[in-house]
């Protein structure tokens, strides 16, 4: 379960047009998804290190939708 950065409690997993996002119910604000943005850093990371080690400058990770 995802805690509030600021306070601890649990947050609430809302959806907006079509946007989904996490909702602190005591500090009454939007919060982000954590969890979410470390696991997008830590790709970002590795596809740089992928790019120095085979020297190539536009390395990408392709997804499926």
């Amino acid at each position: 379960m995802n805690e509030c950065p600021c306070c601890s409690q649990s947050l609430l997993r809302c959806i907006s047009k079509n946007k989904v996002y996490w909702f602190c119910p005591d500090c009454r604000q939007e919060m982000p998804d954590l969890e979410s943005v470390i696991k997008s850093q830590k790709k970002k990371e590795n596809i740089a290190k992928l790019n120095r080690l085979y020297g190539c400058d536009d390395l990408t990770l392709e997804t499926s939708s």
